[in-house]
């Protein structure tokens, strides 16, 4: 089977695996205790911080432990919006404004919207076709009474990028008081980019999405923006912003797949464009009438994702037609795919009605061949014939 629904969730690298099992041996030990073993654990836990630090290029951050990118999020919303709350309120007078996007993941809006409950106004913007919020747009809703903006790094579905250093720029000018949150869990290990150069105050990141292990993920906090409240009580783990005890296999394991996701980077640094040029050439091949979902200009496209709508087909009954020819993809965001309601996100895009349920989502690895990539083509082609 050729796996390629990287952006649900990705197959863990061998190397983080081993360095997972490793961690599971030797730094067993609560790395709250003061033995040597504990000792032991807690010299993993920081030296896997510091190596997230270094593959994200992240100097001016200190890594805080969750379990998922849910978390992460949650407590960069939620946590950070109810931080500065009492300080947005006394300059500017009125009640703090929350500003999101429509195309958010759901554990992004959701926890902006839950906001709303707490006397926050939550404002939602609205991409452009392509999938970005651009910083025009962004600009005409800043103000002084701004708490928080959270706008992701790159789409789920679409793999739209926005411009997420333009837009934090934007924000301090225009929002002086605000906190920038992104939300890079897709964008995280498969972008050059450094999370210095983006200058937002939380990121969250989850290490299932470049090859670590489920059940692991980070918020990195800017040095000098204000700590969120914690949403979690019963410790003093992770400076007291995440209570818990620390997950030190996982971290460990995250930090060996980020920065071998860094190292492949570096040595190609078009690694994914090249292969979705490809797959695309592939899949037009085998169907002349599919039509690209999302960005088109490269500067808007994260890179692995390629989304493509099937005129005429059911994206379910194609994705199982496929699957029985060898190949795994995905059909819009995974956490919502079991319902049956429609996208937000194509809803927000403005794609016709009648190509919504036609779209397929194929994400990459980054280490796949012309080979395989080629192989979708044929699938797509076999797939086609038996549907119609």
């Amino acid at each position: 089977m050729l796996y390629l629904d990287h952006a649900s969730t990705a197959p863990p690298i061998p190397d983080a695996l081993e360095a997972f099992v490793r961690a599971t041996r030797e730094a067993y030990a609560n790395p709250g205790s003061l033995h040597a073993l504990g000792a032991q654990a807690m010299r993993a836990l920081e030296t896997a911080r510091s190596d997230l630090r270094r593959a994200f290029g992240a100097r001016q951050y200190r890594v805080v432990l969750t379990a998922t990118g849910t978390e992460a999020n949650d407590l960069g919303i939620r946590g950070m919006a109810r931080s500065v709350r009492a300080s947005v309120e006394r300059a500017s007078g009125k009640p703090p404004r929350i500003l999101v996007s429509s195309i958010e993941h759901p554990c992004s809006l959701q926890p902006a919207q839950a906001l709303a409950d707490e006397g926050f106004v939550v404002d939602v913007l609205e991409p452009d076709a392509a999938g970005v919020v651009r910083p025009d747009s962004l600009c005409t809703a800043l103000d002084e009474d701004v708490a928080l903006v959270s706008l992701h790094w790159a789409n789920n579905e679409l793999g739209s990028l926005l411009p997420i250093t333009e837009l934090v720029q934007v924000t301090r000018a225009h929002a002086p008081h605000a906190i920038f949150h992104t939300d890079a869990v897709q964008a995280a290990g498969k972008r050059t980019e450094s999370f210095d150069s983006l200058g937002a105050d939380s990121i969250a990141i989850a290490a299932h999405k470049f090859g670590g292990v489920r059940g692991c993920a980070a918020l990195f906090l800017r040095d000098n923006a204000a700590d969120p409240q914690p949403l979690s009580l019963g410790g003093g783990h992770e400076s007291g912003l995440r209570a818990g005890t620390e997950n030190v296999m996982g971290a460990v394991a995250m930090a060996k797949a980020a920065t071998i996701r860094r190292e492949r980077l570096t040595e190609d640094p078009q690694r994914n464009f090249s292969r979705r040029a490809h797959l695309l050439n592939a899949i037009r091949a085998a169907s002349p009438d599919c039509i690209v979902v999302g960005p088109q200009n490269e500067n808007d496209c994260l890179g692995p994702i390629l989304s493509v709508a099937f005129p005429g087909m059911i994206a379910e009954t194609l994705l199982h037609a496929l699957e029985a020819e060898g190949i795994a993809c995905g059909s819009g965001s995974a956490c919502s795919s079991h319902g049956h309601t429609e996208s937000v996100i194509l809803r927000a895009i403005n794609l016709p009605q009648e190509l919504r349920n036609s779209v397929l989502r194929f994400s990459l690895d980054g280490t796949e061949n012309q080979e395989d990539l080629d192989s979708v083509g044929a699938a797509l082609s076999v797939a086609l014939a038996r549907l119609t």
